[in-house]
């Protein structure tokens, strides 16, 4: 669906079946009716599309069209709302050589007794 496109009243983008089976996998819930459950898909697109434009305005600062995971990890990083995806979504990390050692000698730390 485009982004100028309004959803028809009543529709979900989201399969009714594949959120009905990830319910039913919370214990607590017993039953979900159909209001529900349309309930549930539209929040969970609503939810979807926040987080991507967030994510597209940092794709933005670096003059990119195209989000790109490091964009997501910075939304999640530095916008409260979405602090509860840092562990699915955790900054990315630069594999690098580690730096030759050093020939000095570490000094220890110093221990003050009071």
């Amino acid at each position: 669906m485009a982004a100028s496109e309004a959803p028809t009243t009543g529709t979900s983008n989201l399969p009714a079946a594949r959120v009905r089976r990830i319910i039913k996998e919370d214990k607590d819930i017993f039953a979900c009716g159909p209001e529900s459950l349309f309930l549930i898909s539209r929040a969970t697109e609503y939810f979807i599309d926040s987080l991507v434009r967030e994510s597209y305005e940092f794709s933005r600062l670096d003059k990119r069209k195209t989000v790109q995971y490091k964009d997501m990890a910075k939304a999640v990083q530095s916008i409260e709302p979405y602090d509860f995806l840092a562990d699915i979504i955790p900054p990315t990390t630069s594999v690098r050589k580690p730096a030759a050692p050093t020939t000095e000698t570490p000094v220890p730390p110093v221990v003050t007794l009071d």
